[in-house]
């Protein structure tokens, strides 16, 4: 297993844009925090779950860019979602002993409010 940390980003991201759940999943610490503008999810399981439910609406994922330093990485990509359109995301990762402990994401949350799924 890698613990450099765009190795495991890039593996997590490349899993749920792929539809492999379970790759992804895998890589995400069982201490995970989470940051997100919308929703809450205090732990893995809460978060997994939602990556499933949320990825399955994704139709494509467009990676334009990608940085690290030290233990940290993060990416920056564009994705097509059912209902709600194009979304850019950036997604901020803190990687410690291979697994993702933190993840924050930052994102516009009005298609997502407008579509009811924010919380």
């Amino acid at each position: 297993m890698t613990t450099d940390a765009l190795a495991v980003a890039r593996d997590y991201h490349d899993g749920w844009a792929s539809k492999n759940y379970h790759r992804a999943i895998a890589l995400l610490s069982p201490q995970l925090e989470v940051e997100v503008p919308i929703n809450d999810y205090p732990t893995r399981d809460a978060f997994a779950a939602a990556v499933q439910g949320f990825g399955e609406l994704v139709t494509d994922v467009d990676l334009i860019s990608t940085m690290s330093v030290g233990n940290e990485a993060m990416l920056l990509y564009d994705m097509r979602v059912e209902g709600l359109g194009e979304l850019r995301v950036v997604e901020h990762f803190t990687i410690a002993n291979g697994k993702i402990v933190k993840l924050r994401q930052i994102h516009d949350t009005a298609p997502i409010r407008a579509a009811g799924l924010g919380a």
